[in-house]
């Protein structure tokens, strides 16, 4: 299983536009095959800076959605919405609920 996790700087008055369009695009893909769970975070001392986890079956999974015109299409309204991102994907070791 990987995570990908994007920190991402959202524009200046645009959190909570931001929370919504994120709210939309996650409930398309938490239906994308591989997809296990998703997640927004934000920085309590700057309510501008978000934190996105998704986790994926495999590395494959994760990287077909991500290569594919469905990811590009469905995720450009937080494209616009941000002012930077930075990704990075990790192997999941353990996970406790």
């Amino acid at each position: 299983m990987v995570r990908a996790t994007l920190q991402m700087k959202v524009k200046p008055g645009k959190a909570g536009d931001f929370q919504d369009a994120w709210r939309r695009i996650a409930e398309t893909v938490r239906g994308t095959p591989g997809n296990v769970r998703q997640a927004l975070l934000v920085d309590p001392n700057d309510p501008e800076m978000f934190v996105v986890t998704s986790d994926w079956d495999s590395r494959e999974a994760f990287t077909q959605f991500e290569r594919s015109r469905e990811q590009d299409d469905l995720t450009a309204p937080l494209r616009e919405l941000r002012q930077s991102g930075q990704m990075t994907v990790h192997d999941l070791v353990a996970h406790i609920e």
